[in-house]
């Protein structure tokens, strides 16, 4: 390739620079050494006013963070994050890195990357951080954004899919990296507990009776659009997390490296890949893996002991389905590992749940385990059905015997199965004041999540300070604890926590004075951008406007008209799109046709942010059946990244039949011209119709426990 481009601009592509050459007119050309082959879609240029930011070399491979000029500082993060990174990803794959150089470029835009071969491009607000605004959470989101994109450098790029239908191969892999690479550069980090949760959360929206499968028939835009979901990303990486540990990593590590030799600079198939996982395993592990890639929804796997001889299992499988769902009975084949003890001695075993029933010898146990965990280490995409006293035996001692993730594991399936009506709504918050205590600030979050059912529609509006009081209770004092502003010396665990109870507490257990020092020092900040550490900014700043009023809201939009820097001004948006009171929801979603904002940047804040609230659920909405001619024209349509298809959305806050007709009517026709809207329209209706039967049956069960308070 050559590229004709201004002299002082710097132009880039997927090889290094071959020859540069004046031409006039302030004009020059860029000649690029010849590629290796490449799908078309991974053909990268990027041209412009930029400074190169140099990360050393990682063997030959030199390495270098594109910005735009001037920001170099703001790149220390990716620095210091992708060299090492790059290196346990070659140490992972056995392979080299396969291009001649890395370049990390930086793009005016939000919530985006792509894996273009040695010129990957990253969102500025996910690669660049002004140093006084650096946060905890912005460097650890960098260090999985980064090693999700230079992992597809090998799984997607050197080796790439046959079709769109194994998307997720790329995509899955990818995500299951973005966890485990990082988490073994910074162990601090616990990011084996993120794996639990975030297994958990695919598998609420894989529940789902209109769910798709891992692996679909690709047969128009529609379903490439809808491909790119948390299908393919969140349950594609835990199926493989799944696959790892039941096959052992060293085998599945060999197994990996094994298809990337046999694909190299060419494409494969799902089927290569069990091929040769396989091959290395000394079993077809393909009918299993595959009974998890072409069926959709979350096996529920029952669990109850037997020691009336031998210990046993009993396991039972089913689709787990929310309560007042239908779907057809369907079967897995499914790892399942367990962990127990007995004897004295902590045992370990997998099997393979083929039926709809069977019986598990445990080998190990000569007498009744005194715990067992059906799930061990958290790795199964299986939601568990506990029977007996197997849920009070595993969380005995508050779950001492277990790991940080196994309880968050724990306490996730517990949650998960209120909403299939398998556990009582009061068993499960009676493990709130167990757990909301506990010493490992996940768990507190865990337990935090539990508590939330007492903000969803089942709790009668009557009873929602009964609920509110309840949360004060169990989290009140830890929170005020805490406060809205970091003290010298804690530990990164406490400063998480910090952004989560915090807000919860104040805006779900409607805390006073927790709101009011929000609204307060929301104010500060407005005048003083140092007065609030940037970690806890974006949920102080909602949190104020969520009881907020016209003079925050004028203040708000000022503030982020005026904002430059990508990160806070995604900040001030979120915080416009979160005021409760519907007068000022409506305001924000006018700003969507301002001018001062990319709609890309607004668009999910301002249209999607009402819906948190009772009191503004509606408006969304109706906000776009008075303006979608003119929304349509304005909003990014692009396969892929089409928003229209995201509109049905709006319906996403409605618990009544009246309502869901009058979106169903709005949007039926309409989403067939929207490139993946049928899909989105099909599950709101179907997250609708699950709300008014979680509310009929969850209702009583909530007004019994909270009638208690």
């Amino acid at each position: 390739m050559t590229l004709h481009v201004p002299k002082d601009d710097m132009a880039l592509s997927n090889t290094p620079v071959l020859s540069e050459a004046s031409e006039p007119n302030g004009m020059k050309a860029v000649r690029f050494k010849a590629s290796p082959p490449l799908p078309s879609y991974l053909v990268a240029l990027a041209v412009g006013r930029f400074d190169a930011v140099d990360a050393g070399h990682v063997g030959p491979t030199p390495v270098r963070v594109i910005v735009p000029r001037g920001k170099s500082r703001e790149a220390a993060d990716a620095v210091t994050a992708i060299p090492p990174l790059l290196k346990l990803l070659e140490d992972y794959f056995g392979i080299p890195y396969p291009y001649e150089k890395l370049d990390s470029v930086v793009m005016p835009i939000s919530d985006f990357a792509m894996e273009n071969a040695g010129l990957i491009t990253y969102a500025e607000s996910s690669l660049l951080a002004d140093p006084a605004r650096d946060t905890i959470v912005h460097r650890r989101e960098l260090a999985g954004i980064c090693a999700h994109e230079m992992a597809h450098q090998w799984v997607g790029d050197l080796v790439t899919t046959a079709w769109w239908n194994d998307t997720w191969l790329n995509e899955g892999f990818a995500t299951w990296m973005e966890r485990k690479i990082p988490g073994q550069w910074r162990p601090e980090w616990h990011l084996d507990v993120s794996v639990v949760k975030a297994r958990i959360g695919a598998m609420q929206r894989d529940q789902l009776a209109s769910a798709r499968s891992i692996r679909q028939p690709i047969e128009g835009n529609d379903d490439i659009a809808n491909a790119f979901d948390d299908i393919t990303y969140e349950k594609g990486a835990a199926v493989i997390e799944m696959f790892e540990r039941w096959i052992g990593p060293e085998k599945f590590r060999e197994g990996v490296q094994l298809y990337l030799k046999q694909h190299a600079w060419g494409n494969a198939t799902a089927s290569d890949f069990e091929a040769a996982i396989s091959s290395v395993a000394g079993k077809d592990i393909a009918p299993v893996f595959s009974s998890f890639l072409d069926q959709a929804g979350v096996p529920e796997v029952s669990a109850a002991l037997k020691c009336t001889a031998k210990p046993a299992l009993h396991l039972a499988q089913k689709r787990s389905l929310p309560i007042g769902s239908q779907a057809k009975p369907q079967t897995w084949e499914i790892p399942v590992c367990v962990a127990y003890e007995a004897d004295g001695a902590v045992h370990h075993q997998c099997s393979v749940l083929a039926e709809a029933q069977a019986d598990m010898e445990l080998a190990d146990a000569q007498t009744c385990p005194a715990w067992l965990l059906p799930n061990d280490r958290e790795a199964g995409y299986y939601q568990v059905a506990y029977e007996g006293d197997l849920l009070k035996n595993a969380l005995s001692d508050r779950g001492s015997h277990l790991t940080v993730a196994e309880r968050v594991g724990v306490l996730g399936d517990v949650e998960l199965s209120v909403g299939t009506g398998e556990t009582r709504a009061s068993v499960a918050l009676g493990l709130v004041p167990v757990f909301s205590k506990d010493s490992a600030p996940q768990v507190v979050q865990a337990a935090a999540n539990i508590a939330g059912l007492l903000k969803t529609e089942s709790v009668p509006g009557d009873l929602r300070e009964k609920g509110a009081r309840f949360i004060r209770q169990e989290f009140g004092e830890q929170a005020m604890a805490l406060g809205w502003l970091a003290k010298p010396g804690e530990n990164e665990d406490t400063r998480l926590l910090r952004q989560k109870l915090v807000p919860f507490v104040a805006s779900v257990g409607d805390q006073k004075e927790l709101v009011q020092t929000a609204e307060k020092l929301a104010l500060g900040w407005l005048k003083n951008r140092k007065t609030i550490t940037p970690e806890m900014l974006g949920a102080l700043l909602d949190t104020a406007a969520e009881f907020g009023d016209r003079d925050l809201f004028n203040l708000l939009r000022t503030a982020a008209i005026q904002e430059h820097d990508h990160a806070l001004r995604e900040e001030l948006l979120d915080a416009l799109g979160s005021f409760r009171k519907p007068e000022l929801a409506r305001k924000a979603l006018d700003l969507l046709f301002s001018k001062d904002f990319d709609s890309r940047e607004s668009f999910y804040p301002l249209l999607l942010g009402p819906l948190a609230y009772a009191e503004t659920r509606d408006v969304p909405f109706d906000f776009v059946k008075q303006h979608l001619d003119p929304l349509l024209k304005l909003l990014p349509r692009e396969v892929g990244e089409d928003y229209a298809a995201v509109l049905p959305q709006v319906g996403g806050g409605f618990c009544d039949a009246k309502r869901r007709d009058e979106l169903d009517s709005f949007f039926r026709d309409r989403v067939k011209d929207y490139t993946g809207g049928p899909r989105a329209l099909a599950q709101t209706l179907e997250g609708i119709d699950l709300c008014i039967s979680a509310r009929k049956t969850l209702g009583p069960e909530l007004t019994a426990f909270l009638n208690k308070y």
